[in-house]
């Protein structure tokens, strides 16, 4: 009886903090760049896939890399000096962000290696892919 009178403060305790703790709605955003990334299967002559290129398919209306002038058609190359080859990798750069923080992008257009940095100050927030 003794124990279940010193378990009972603890457990409420506990539950409380687990309410506290357990909130979905409260999910970790990160900014929005802006971006919508197509994975490019780029075949050899006999037809096997030699790499996988990283396009920018489409760059929403004011939004940071609107803003920085990045464009569709665009190759993704790296952010943040972070190779970029899974898409998985774009979005772990992104989830480190916050509003405060600069993003350095990397592409490539017609051929030439272009660089831009890109302030996150006024991206929306998000937490879906």
């Amino acid at each position: 009886m003794k124990r279940l009178i010193l378990l009972a403060p603890l457990i409420i305790m506990l539950s409380g903090c687990a309410d506290f703790l357990y909130q979905p709605e409260r999910s970790r955003q990160w900014p929005d760049l802006g971006v919508q990334i197509a994975v490019v299967m780029v075949p050899d002559e006999t037809g096997v896939v030699v790499r996988r290129d990283f396009l920018i398919r489409g760059v929403r209306p004011a939004t940071p890399a609107e803003n920085a002038g990045v464009k569709a058609g665009d190759l993704l190359i790296s952010l943040d000096g972070r190779l970029i080859n899974s898409v998985s990798v774009a979005l772990d750069v992104m989830r480190s962000k916050t509003k405060m923080d600069t993003v350095l992008l990397v592409v490539e257009r017609d051929g030439e290696t272009r660089q831009f940095l890109i302030s996150l100050a006024n991206a929306a927030l998000r937490s879906e892919i």
